[in-house]
């Protein structure tokens, strides 16, 4: 249902877009697609995907390894797990499966080690996705990056593979 492919610096115009669309700023509050130049340039590990459907762009994916992240500790997350995040750009392609199937996706992308996500606790259609794709609940924590002053409790999901 859902392909992935990498990011290239033509899809920046289109991931500005959707981070500006109200049901993503939402939740990716200061991003910008300038923040991939790194990744495009082979300076950032990150794998950043464009999830496609049906032949149309619909969202973003991305996956890391957890080591490469200095917020790892501050979630509890153990060495040697990968991490994802993602998005649905379009409202009206939300609540369609779209969400789950990407989430899938990238779960299949990142390997074989364990994947742990961080997530709003508020952030409910999130969670829905990754409990819909078999991952556990491990706690609630208060989040303590400075970069991210605004985000509120997060809720830490692992899935062991």
């Amino acid at each position: 249902m859902i392909t992935l492919r990498p990011l290239t610096d033509v899809d920046l115009e289109q991931v500005d877009e959707w981070l500006d669309a109200p049901h993503v700023r939402r939740w990716w509050v200061e991003d910008k697609a300038s923040q991939y130049l790194p990744v495009l340039s082979g300076e950032d590990p990150m794998h950043v995907l464009i999830a496609i459907h049906e032949e149309r762009q619909v969202g973003l994916g991305q996956w890391y390894r957890w080591d490469d992240e200095p917020s790892r500790t501050v979630y509890g997350i153990p060495e040697g797990a990968a991490g994802i995040d993602y998005l649905i750009g379009h409202a009206h392609d939300c609540e369609r499966g779209l969400g789950t199937a990407l989430v899938a996706a990238l779960v299949e992308a990142a390997a074989p080690c364990p994947v742990w996500v961080p997530v709003e606790e508020s952030n409910e259609p999130s969670r829905r996705v990754l409990e819909k794709n078999g991952f556990e609940l491990m706690a609630v924590k208060a989040c303590e990056l400075p970069e991210e002053p605004w985000a509120g409790p997060q809720a830490i999901y692992r899935l062991q593979r």
